[in-house]
């Protein structure tokens, strides 16, 4: 899977990053060892320390404010600088860094409508998606769904890891859409999507299954305008649920989420 294959409810609901992560999974998780984090396997290190780095932003472990040495990040994600020198000028163009010649790398973050904007135009994408694909689905495809959507419930209930499976899942979605540019867009904006979004919220969990069975009731119906409404609603349903999580809860506010560890815990 690509670097650009990674968010927590895959590349069509909250994914977007997925055809990308609701756009992939990434090894890029909590994993230590020795202090050390390991970085999932595939695409180039600058992209599988962007996913990291750009996680670690999404999540408050890395503040707006705060500085990132390259050497620490460098030890602490075991790679060289150069991966974490290019990995910055990414996220820069993402307006998550600012890079600077005497100041170094500040951390920039999110604010509270960054978040709530993107979440807008992820379900929107999604949305599209599901509604192109309850017309142009075929039925191995829709098979292929069904199951996607037995193996998120599956992980769920024996107490497993549903990321995957449920990346899998949107990921077939888009890919049943038939629209090469609709998963570029859904890929482009998923990426605000972090990939420990159930640990973060883990009460999604129970409303995701939900609300993919009513999903794959309108691929099934080929009903597209019901696709769309449940897909759309699917997306906005988890973006308020992170934003609350992410942010003060006063109306309007734009302070970021005390941070958590590595497991968002």
């Amino acid at each position: 899977m690509s670097a650009s294959e990674r968010s927590p409810l895959g590349a069509s609901a909250l994914g977007g990053a997925a055809e990308n992560a609701l756009t992939s999974p990434s090894g890029a998780g909590p994993d230590t060892a020795g202090g050390v984090r390991r970085l999932r396997l595939g695409a180039t290190a600058r992209d599988r320390v962007a996913d990291v780095l750009r996680d670690e932003i999404m999540t408050g472990q890395l503040r707006p404010g705060s500085r990132l040495d390259l050497d620490d990040t460098a030890y602490r994600l075991g790679t060289s600088r150069t991966p974490i020198r290019e990995a910055c000028l990414a996220l820069q163009h993402e307006g998550l860094v600012r890079i600077a010649p005497r100041s170094g790398i500040t951390v920039v973050g999110l604010s509270r409508r960054d978040v709530e904007d993107n979440f807008a135009l992820i379900s929107m994408l999604s949305g599209a998606a599901a509604a192109w694909a309850a017309q142009r689905i075929s039925a191995s495809q829709l098979a292929q769904v069904r199951r996607l959507a037995g193996d998120v419930r599956h992980a769920v209930e024996q107490g497993g890891d549903p990321r995957t499976a449920n990346f899998c899942f949107h990921r077939a979605i888009n890919r049943a859409s038939d629209s090469v540019r609709l998963i570029a867009l859904i890929r482009q904006t998923g990426r605000i999507v972090p990939w420990s979004f159930f640990d973060l919220v883990p009460e999604q969990v129970g409303c995701a299954l939900r609300e993919h069975d009513d999903i794959v009731d309108a691929l099934a119906a080929g009903n597209a305008a019901r696709a769309r409404r449940v897909s759309e609603e699917h997306v906005i349903n988890a973006g308020e649920l992170l934003v609350a999580r992410m942010f003060d809860a006063e109306p309007g506010g734009t302070g970021p989420a005390p941070s958590t560890g590595p497991t968002g815990g």
